[in-house]
Protein backbone atom coordinates (compact mmCIF):
# COMPACT_ATOMS: atom_id res chain seq x y z
CA UNK A 1 0.00 0.00 0.00
CA UNK A 2 1.21 3.57 -0.78
CA UNK A 3 2.29 5.93 2.22
CA UNK A 4 -0.55 8.54 0.19
CA UNK A 5 -3.16 5.78 0.73
CA UNK A 6 -1.97 4.33 4.60
CA UNK A 7 -2.36 8.52 5.34
CA UNK A 8 -5.94 8.78 3.58
CA UNK A 9 -6.64 5.34 5.79
CA UNK A 10 -5.72 6.57 9.19
CA UNK A 11 -7.20 10.25 8.32
CA UNK A 12 -10.57 8.13 7.56
CA UNK A 13 -10.06 5.89 10.65
CA UNK A 14 -9.55 8.65 13.30
CA UNK A 15 -12.16 11.14 12.16
CA UNK A 16 -14.98 8.62 10.99
CA UNK A 17 -14.17 5.29 11.62
CA UNK A 18 -13.02 2.10 13.72
CA UNK A 19 -9.82 3.47 15.72
CA UNK A 20 -7.57 1.04 17.46
CA UNK A 21 -7.66 3.41 20.29
CA UNK A 22 -11.30 4.30 20.80
CA UNK A 23 -13.89 6.13 19.55
CA UNK A 24 -13.64 8.45 16.45
CA UNK A 25 -13.68 12.04 16.50
CA UNK A 26 -17.50 11.67 14.87
CA UNK A 27 -18.29 9.16 16.91
CA UNK A 28 -17.72 11.45 19.97
CA UNK A 29 -19.99 14.16 18.52
CA UNK A 30 -22.96 11.64 18.42
CA UNK A 31 -26.14 13.17 20.44
CA UNK A 32 -23.91 16.09 21.98
CA UNK A 33 -26.16 18.91 21.51
CA UNK A 34 -25.63 22.81 21.28
CA UNK A 35 -26.00 22.95 25.37
CA UNK A 36 -23.70 20.46 26.13
CA UNK A 37 -21.35 21.35 22.92
CA UNK A 38 -20.97 25.24 24.75
CA UNK A 39 -20.54 24.18 28.71
CA UNK A 40 -17.06 24.71 29.79
CA UNK A 41 -16.71 22.61 32.46
CA UNK A 42 -13.17 22.83 32.76
CA UNK A 43 -12.36 26.32 34.04
CA UNK A 44 -11.80 28.24 31.34
CA UNK A 45 -10.70 25.04 28.77
CA UNK A 46 -12.48 25.09 25.56
CA UNK A 47 -15.81 23.81 24.68
CA UNK A 48 -16.75 20.86 22.88
CA UNK A 49 -18.06 23.63 20.04
CA UNK A 50 -14.93 25.95 20.15
CA UNK A 51 -12.73 22.43 19.27
CA UNK A 52 -15.31 21.55 16.36
CA UNK A 53 -15.10 25.07 15.33
CA UNK A 54 -10.76 24.56 15.96
CA UNK A 55 -10.62 21.81 13.94
CA UNK A 56 -12.42 22.44 11.18
CA UNK A 57 -10.34 25.77 10.94
CA UNK A 58 -6.80 23.78 10.74
CA UNK A 59 -8.54 21.14 8.22
CA UNK A 60 -9.76 23.71 5.85
CA UNK A 61 -5.85 25.51 6.35
CA UNK A 62 -4.33 22.09 5.37
CA UNK A 63 -6.82 21.77 2.55
CA UNK A 64 -5.56 25.45 1.46
CA UNK A 65 -1.42 23.92 1.75
CA UNK A 66 -2.68 21.13 -0.52
CA UNK A 67 -4.06 22.94 -3.21
CA UNK A 68 -1.77 25.63 -3.01
CA UNK A 69 1.15 24.69 -2.39
CA UNK A 70 1.89 27.30 0.58
CA UNK A 71 0.52 27.42 4.20
CA UNK A 72 -1.29 30.76 4.56
CA UNK A 73 -0.10 33.03 7.85
CA UNK A 74 -2.03 32.15 10.57
CA UNK A 75 -2.99 34.58 13.34
CA UNK A 76 -3.76 32.94 16.78
CA UNK A 77 -6.89 35.05 16.75
CA UNK A 78 -7.96 33.02 14.03
CA UNK A 79 -7.21 29.05 15.01
CA UNK A 80 -10.07 29.41 18.07
CA UNK A 81 -12.97 30.84 15.70
CA UNK A 82 -15.77 31.78 18.38
CA UNK A 83 -19.07 28.88 18.78
CA UNK A 84 -22.74 30.03 17.85
CA UNK A 85 -25.33 30.77 20.04
CA UNK A 86 -28.32 28.72 18.37
CA UNK A 87 -28.98 24.82 17.77
CA UNK A 88 -28.68 26.03 13.97
CA UNK A 89 -25.27 27.41 14.48
CA UNK A 90 -24.09 23.86 16.14
CA UNK A 91 -25.91 22.08 13.39
CA UNK A 92 -23.49 24.58 11.02
CA UNK A 93 -21.01 23.75 12.88
CA UNK A 94 -20.74 19.86 12.53
CA UNK A 95 -21.44 20.41 8.61
CA UNK A 96 -18.47 22.91 8.34
CA UNK A 97 -16.74 20.20 9.96
CA UNK A 98 -17.94 17.53 8.08
CA UNK A 99 -17.41 19.24 4.95
CA UNK A 100 -14.08 20.17 5.84
CA UNK A 101 -13.08 16.65 6.49
CA UNK A 102 -14.51 15.10 3.13
CA UNK A 103 -12.59 18.06 1.17
CA UNK A 104 -9.53 17.10 3.11
CA UNK A 105 -10.04 13.01 1.84
CA UNK A 106 -10.73 14.35 -1.70
CA UNK A 107 -7.70 16.71 -1.78
CA UNK A 108 -5.10 13.72 -0.26
CA UNK A 109 -6.63 11.48 -3.13
CA UNK A 110 -5.04 13.34 -5.56
CA UNK A 111 -1.37 13.14 -4.07
CA UNK A 112 1.29 11.16 -5.29
CA UNK A 113 4.10 9.76 -3.16
CA UNK A 114 7.18 12.27 -4.48
CA UNK A 115 4.14 15.22 -3.58
CA UNK A 116 4.61 13.91 -0.20
CA UNK A 117 8.32 15.10 0.04
CA UNK A 118 8.07 18.69 -1.12
CA UNK A 119 9.14 20.99 0.90
CA UNK A 120 6.38 23.66 2.10
CA UNK A 121 6.76 26.97 3.64
CA UNK A 122 4.62 28.85 5.74
CA UNK A 123 4.56 31.09 9.02
CA UNK A 124 2.95 31.60 12.23
CA UNK A 125 2.30 34.50 14.09
CA UNK A 126 5.43 36.03 11.72
CA UNK A 127 8.18 33.12 12.62
CA UNK A 128 8.77 31.37 8.90
CA UNK A 129 9.52 27.54 9.07
CA UNK A 130 9.53 24.72 6.53
CA UNK A 131 7.92 21.79 6.43
CA UNK A 132 6.32 18.79 4.01
CA UNK A 133 3.56 18.05 2.96
CA UNK A 134 3.78 13.92 4.61
CA UNK A 135 4.19 16.08 7.90
CA UNK A 136 0.71 18.25 7.24
CA UNK A 137 -0.74 15.15 6.83
CA UNK A 138 0.49 13.23 9.48
CA UNK A 139 0.20 16.08 11.36
CA UNK A 140 -3.39 17.22 10.74
CA UNK A 141 -4.42 13.66 11.54
CA UNK A 142 -2.57 13.24 14.74
CA UNK A 143 -4.06 16.68 15.68
CA UNK A 144 -7.86 15.93 15.29
CA UNK A 145 -7.27 12.48 17.43
CA UNK A 146 -5.68 14.56 20.66
CA UNK A 147 -8.65 16.84 19.89
CA UNK A 148 -10.90 14.11 20.04
CA UNK A 149 -9.43 12.92 23.31
CA UNK A 150 -10.30 16.56 25.15
CA UNK A 151 -14.04 16.27 23.67
CA UNK A 152 -14.02 12.87 24.72
CA UNK A 153 -13.06 13.94 28.29
CA UNK A 154 -15.37 16.88 27.86
CA UNK A 155 -18.24 14.44 27.48
CA UNK A 156 -17.69 12.99 30.50
CA UNK A 157 -17.33 16.09 32.49
CA UNK A 158 -20.87 17.50 30.76
CA UNK A 159 -22.78 14.24 31.03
Amino acid sequence: MKEVDLIEDMLRQTFDGRPWHGPSFMALLKDVDKVQASERPIDVRHTIWEIVNHCSYWMEVTIAVLLNEKIPDIKSNEDWPKMGKTDEDWIKAQDRLKNAYETLVDSIEGLNETLLAKKIHGSYNGQSYTTTYRKVLHGISDYNTYHAGQIAILRRKTA
